[in-house]
């Protein structure tokens, strides 16, 4: 009987090096399919439910420890500075020497509202069902959970000890209930700045919608295209809550990390249900 390698694992065949044991991080793009559909899919930019799963397990603990933050801190001192030195004098500026670009921001800022995403998830299902493609429209649908993860974080926030020992404003039932319909002109960032709800609407929104893009297409150069879109209107949106005062930087991140999470998830759900089976 011959001598084995101090490398190989218990169990093992002779000659099997224990590294080729140890799992790598997941593949973005290898995904376990049916050998019918690895043709029509195999090249396309829908991601592996794994590196799907490893997103929303980055995503959740820092959205944990960003709503800790925010509950014993309201701001801090490098994004005050930046709220009172740099973001006033910019509007400024633009508001008084380019009044169309200050409206085009604006109008960019409304494709993250409550109400134009509420539509925009409602006039994607139909299309989706239209087209005889229900998965994508249970999928659209799941992403709506955006909404009332706002409003439980939004409420869950208020209320805590802030900055200096002051208080972040209480919001009671009653408000949210009125802010979903921006009673009395108030809507839900008017009562509470985490997280932003701007962030957190488009990053589910146009990121389910660059998925269904990839997902329908075999091309993965268009998938990618999608996600590129995606990424640059979550940030155009975000970035012009910032420049028109309504949020703090911590609290786009706060939207960010909590739609990432909601979407990572649904994405690793679904091609768990839908693409998930053996590969033959």
């Amino acid at each position: 009987m011959g001598l084995r390698s101090g490398f190989e694992p218990p169990g093992t065949p002779e000659g099997v090096p224990i590294l080729r044991s140890v799992r790598r991080a997941p593949d973005p793009t290898s995904r376990p399919i049916a050998a019918a559909e690895a043709h029509d899919h195999g090249d396309s930019a829908v991601p592996s439910p794994a590196f799907a799963f490893l997103l929303a397990l980055i995503a959740l603990p820092s959205l944990f420890w960003l709503v800790t933050f925010k509950r014993t801190t309201d701001h801090t001192v490098p994004e005050d500075w930046l709220m009172m030195n740099v973001v006033p004098p910019i509007q400024h500026w633009v508001t008084t020497n380019a009044p169309p670009l200050d409206a085009l921001l604006v109008g960019i800022s409304g494709l993250g509202s409550g109400w134009f995403v509420a539509l925009g998830f409602g006039i994607a299902g139909v299309v989706a069902v239209w087209r005889g493609r229900i998965d994508l429209a249970l999928l659209l649908a799941a992403g709506t959970l955006a909404f009332p993860i706002e409003w439980v974080l939004k409420f869950f926030t208020a209320g805590s000890a802030g900055a200096a020992g002051g208080l972040i404003p209480e919001v009671s039932v009653a408000q949210l209930f009125n802010a979903l319909f921006n009673v009395g002109g108030k809507g839900l960032d008017d009562i509470a700045d985490f997280p932003a709800g701007h962030a957190l609407r488009a990053t589910v929104f146009y990121g389910l919608l660059a998925f269904c893009v990839a997902r329908v297409s075999k091309d993965r150069r268009r998938g990618m295209l999608a996600y590129g879109v995606a990424i640059g209107l979550i940030a155009a949106i975000s970035l012009i809550r910032l420049y028109l005062g309504a949020h703090y930087p911590i609290d786009l991140l706060g939207g960010w990390m909590a739609g990432g999470a909601l979407l990572a998830v649904i994405v690793a759900v679904y091609i768990l249900a839908v693409d998930g089976r053996v590969r033959a």
